[in-house]
């Protein structure tokens, strides 16, 4: 979407091309003899308004239109034609209150051929943002789409009206018209249409709505901001399941948004509880490296965390050996896979899942295809990743995460 000033100078460039094509239609009226629909009275003020207005006096020209429409008798004919210059003139001297009447009868008139209504009903709604009157811009935008306008910025128009006006219903049905027109049409719906279709979402407190949304925008147009936002919200749900809170931060972090402290501490922590402390000991190197960690009143905190988690990885690193020579079944051969993820270690970790699904019988799958698949993508094996994320299925944070990773693995 464009800025406040830079729609007011579309807009304007629209008003003058309008006005450039309608003074362009008066001037060969008044250069060729008058037609048997106008006779002379009419006419004569609409040239002298002509003149007029060449002669940057819009005031004048005005007051000559008038002239014109206070003949007595006009036909339908006549007046539609002084309605055009009137048109023309009102909207040179910003008069818009006169340029909305007559532009209006226009629009309405069985005498204006459909050609000329369209560029009309741009420049009637051009007056109507200058007065400020949002329903007349609506509705005359409407008309414009329903006659078959080409120009699409009109119903883009209409939707930021609609949003100015607070009518957040009518915002989210014309939107997802239009994303599903972009579609047909190849096109990709711009970031921020799709910004304000999430906010009439959030006004309307539907929240699937946004959800949906958010993820638009992050599949269109994916940022830090984005991700961000769509893993809180998952973190927030009811009933996590609390064996995928490590997945939740892995997610996170391969985001680049692990930045507070509170994040980096937990996440050590969760992989602490699931029996990966050098993901703990990364994790927490990481966060004191950043400056993050080691800071202010949790200092000593932080720095018993760490003191733990090196333990425990030199613990881990002694009875590790052994723990794989001993594998046997698929539960045991996933554990090494963790463990050497947990490293960073993505080709022996590989091999390890790979021995694990060849076994069969595998417990929490949806972890395990999920586990793989991410050290299938930091293996840069992307195509093997997505294969392991499409078989993820039952539980509904295991399935969403999944569908994150496959953004990342796109």
């Amino acid at each position: 979407m464009n800025t406040q000033s830079s729609r007011k100078a579309h807009w304007a460039n629209r008003l003058v091309l309008l006005t450039g094509l309608l003074f362009c239609m008066m001037s060969v009226q008044a250069q060729t003899p008058a037609p048997a629909t106008l006779r002379a009275e009419v006419h004569k003020p609409l040239a002298a308004a002509q003149e007029a207005l060449k002669n940057n006096q819009p005031d004048q020209a005005l007051s000559l239109t008038r002239e014109a429409l206070a003949v007595a008798q006009l036909t339908p004919a006549e007046r539609a034609v002084v309605l055009r210059t009137q048109a023309v003139v009102a909207l040179r001297a910003k008069n818009w209150d006169v340029a909305i009447e007559a532009l209006e009868f226009l629009v309405s008139s069985p005498e204006v051929p459909v050609a000329d209504r369209l560029p009309m009903l741009e420049s009637l709604m051009n007056a109507g943002q200058q007065k400020k009157d949002n329903a007349l811009v609506v509705k005359w935008a409407r008309q414009y789409l329903k006659d078959g306008g080409p120009k699409s910025v009109i119903r883009v128009v209409m939707i930021q009206t609609l949003s100015v006006m607070g009518e957040h219903k009518q915002v989210v049905d014309e939107m997802l018209e239009k994303i599903r027109l972009d579609a047909a049409a190849g096109f990709k719906t711009p970031e921020q249409e799709l910004r304000m279709l999430a906010v009439s979402y959030r006004q309307l407190k539907d929240n699937a709505g946004y959800q949906a949304t958010l993820r638009r925008l992050l599949e269109a147009y994916p940022s830090k901001a984005y991700w961000a936002e769509v893993v809180q919200r998952l973190a927030q749900q009811t009933n996590l399941n609390p064996r995928l809170e490590l997945d939740l931060y892995r997610l996170l972090e391969q985001t680049d948004n692990l930045e507070e402290a509170g994040e980096y501490s937990d996440m050590a922590q969760q992989a602490l509880k699931a029996g990966l402390p050098s993901e703990a000991v990364r994790v927490l190197a990481k966060g004191f490296e950043a400056g993050v960690l080691g800071q202010g009143a949790d200092a000593a905190v932080h720095t018993k965390l760490r003191t733990e988690a090196q333990k425990k990885a030199q613990e881990d690193d002694r009875s590790f050996a052994q723990f794989e020579k001993t594998a046997k079944d698929s539960a045991s051969w996933a554990g090494v896979g963790d463990v050497y993820a947990s490293r960073q270690n993505w080709t022996a970790a590989n091999a390890a899942y790979a021995k694990a699904l060849e076994l069969g019988s595998l417990r929490r799958e949806q972890e395990f295809r999920l586990h793989y698949a991410i050290s299938l993508i930091k293996a840069g094996q992307k195509d093997a990743a997505r294969q392991q994320l499409t078989a993820v299925q039952g539980d509904a944070l295991a399935v969403e995460l999944a569908s994150l990773w496959g953004l990342l693995a796109r």
